[in-house]
């Protein structure tokens, strides 16, 4: 399956969630998204201690894009989904700590060599 993010702030990934997965996968991407969505706010722990709960509805601007990003990378190891990404640049849309956190996190680089080679 192609799952094609047309923008990493509107993106609403409990929905994507929710037409693609069962509630079992949907659990376990719960808890791998938990996991990435820490490293990537690793330089602002405040922030995850505020979403934990990974509601995006009272999220800043980052915060929401680094838990779409979160969602991305948690999906991508289902061996049926491939992730067409926008072109926009999503370091853009992040502050300071925020970028460090995401550029700086392995998770991320993963997911631009998978975005890559899906692309090829």
């Amino acid at each position: 399956m192609l799952i094609n993010v047309k923008s990493f702030i509107f993106m609403d990934y409990q929905k994507v969630a929710h037409d693609y997965f069962s509630s079992d996968k949907i659990k376990s991407l719960k808890y791998k998204m938990t996991l990435v969505f820490r490293d990537f706010l690793k330089f602002k722990v405040w922030k995850y201690e505020q979403h934990k709960d990974l509601d995006s509805s009272w999220m800043a601007l980052g915060e929401r894009v680094c838990l779409n990003l979160a969602f991305l990378v948690a999906i991508q190891k289902f061996d049926t989904v491939k992730i067409s990404l926008p072109e926009e640049n999503v370091l853009d849309y992040l502050d300071a700590e925020l970028r460090q956190g995401v550029s700086e996190s392995l998770f991320y680089r993963e997911l631009v060599s998978a975005t890559i080679a899906n692309n090829q």
